[in-house]
């Protein structure tokens, strides 16, 4: 396959995204751990659980991370 050079418009967004249940950890009040309590749902019952705590802190070390490499977009869901 012949290297090409791609060009993005100027503006265009870089960034990253978060899902809420994935990153709150142990938030029983949403629809992702009521399904994920559901018999059958997973492969061998592994739950989130605690996830990684970014509302605690997390959340300054991954956007520092993501400005750091030139991100400058990021894109968070509320559950």
């Amino acid at each position: 396959m012949p290297e090409g050079t791609f060009h993005f418009p100027r503006g265009f967004l870089w960034g990253s995204a978060t899902a809420a249940h994935q990153v709150e950890g142990n938030n029983t009040n949403n629809n992702w751990y009521r399904w994920e309590m559901t018999p059958g749902k997973i492969h061998k019952n592994e739950r989130s659980g605690l996830a990684c705590d970014w509302w605690g802190g997390r959340w300054k070390e991954d956007l520092t991370r993501a400005k750091e490499s030139g991100q400058n977009a990021h894109r968070l869901s509320i559950e």
